[in-house]
């Protein structure tokens, strides 16, 4: 196991949780693609990304971690409440790849139709 991509990934996640440093871990050329979401290349636009959902969490919890080489498999869960109140739960698989320390690329997969559902909920 590479401790180096072990490490980037548990303080990513753990900035993460508490919402604040999570920008570090990631690289100037970051890719980011999944299900339901518009594939970026670049730090700045996975920052503005994750920021727009990261309004939405309430908490956070890495529920399984995998890590072998430079790549990781993450499995998360989140608790989400919108402006309105509403509230709902979502398990995220996330996969990445780690380079020189830095997270160079996500790929993210989750219901859709329910986050796309709770959403519109505003």
């Amino acid at each position: 196991m590479n401790t180096t991509t072990l490490e980037t990934i548990k303080g990513y996640y753990d900035s993460i949780r508490r919402k604040s440093g999570w920008q570090a871990f990631v690289s100037e050329d970051i890719e980011f693609g999944g299900t339901g979401v518009k594939t970026t290349k670049g730090k700045d636009a996975f920052i503005e990304g994750n920021n727009q959902f990261l309004r939405a969490v309430k908490t956070s919890q890495v529920k399984e971690m995998i890590v072998e080489g430079e790549k990781a498999c993450v499995i998360m869960h989140y608790e989400l409440l919108s402006p309105k109140g509403n509230r709902a739960s979502s398990d995220v698989a996330e996969i990445l790849a780690v380079k020189d320390g830095k997270i160079n690329s996500s790929t993210i997969f989750f219901d859709t139709e329910a986050f796309n559902s709770f959403m519109a909920q505003g």
